[in-house]
């Protein structure tokens, strides 16, 4: 994840920040050079030269070919843009989707976009943990430059929902052990006593953790168990308290615990 910083419209930034909102974008200018993928240039060099050719009068090539050139080939799907309006930091997008040129949909004027999604981060939060500062071989007066960027900035900015592989070994559980076990003690949890049914109705009915008093990853491989004296009903909060020592504590010793701090 790289953060960014980009400066709105130069004339209409409030408006051009509230349509980016709006369409769920961010743009920058020098839409007279057409669409990048066209021009499939290499470096900002080409683009710079490019705009220079078709625009001789441009005053600013020297910025639009980095600034472009980053929006083009340098942002990345997640990303986070810091947005700059009236020369405050005004909110953070992250970058949702590619490059696109739309002529159509232009924001006040500007037509090279980049789909993006608003986020709630605190854009002078994320700015000051990029240390207030572009990056090395970065312009400040670039329109779309490269923030410095520090492990604070990733502290402030949390991702969760990657797929990933995983490749795992499963331990068989014999589920009618389970229900024999539930017949002889019940549902109520052997250490609290809860019972979700009491708690919750019947959205609770039936619901309990079932533990085994012999981690079965300390076990020998298959063997057979006992569901009255092998199993105990637990709820998740005493099984999860159960297994904070390794292998897990005995039921009598988690109640002692229990008891003794006051339940």
């Amino acid at each position: 994840m790289q953060v960014w910083r980009l400066v709105a419209h130069h004339e209409e930034s409030q408006k051009a920040l509230a349509r980016m909102i709006e369409i769920g974008r961010i743009a920058i200018g020098w839409s007279s050079i057409g669409d990048l993928s066209e021009l499939d240039p290499s470096n900002y060099t080409e683009i710079t030269n490019k705009l220079e050719t078709i625009q001789p009068d441009v005053n600013n090539s020297n910025m639009a070919g980095p600034s472009l050139w980053n929006l083009y080939a340098e942002v990345e799907i997640g990303d986070q843009i810091i947005v700059t309006a009236s020369g405050k930091r005004k909110c953070v997008f992250e970058i949702t989707g590619p490059y696109i040129f739309d002529s159509d949909n232009s924001i006040i004027g500007y037509s090279h976009q980049r789909q993006a999604a608003l986020t709630n981060i605190d854009p002078e939060a994320l700015w000051e943990a990029s240390e207030s500062n572009v990056a090395k071989g970065e312009n400040v007066r670039w329109t779309l430059a490269k923030c410095k960027g520090t492990k604070k900035s990733n502290d402030i900015v949390h991702f969760e929902g990657k797929r990933y592989s995983v490749v795992s070994t499963a331990i068989e559980r014999d589920r009618s052990a389970r229900e024999k076990c539930i017949r002889h003690f019940g549902c109520n949890c052997q250490v609290c006593g809860m019972n979700f049914q009491n708690l919750y109705g019947d959205i609770g009915r039936d619901y309990i953790h079932v533990h085994h008093r012999v981690d079965l990853a300390y076990s020998d491989g298959e063997h057979i168990i006992n569901p009255e004296t092998d199993l105990v009903p637990l709820c998740p909060n005493c099984h999860a308290m159960i297994h904070t020592d390794k292998p897990a504590m005995s039921v009598e010793k988690l109640k002692e615990i229990y008891n003794r701090n006051g339940a």
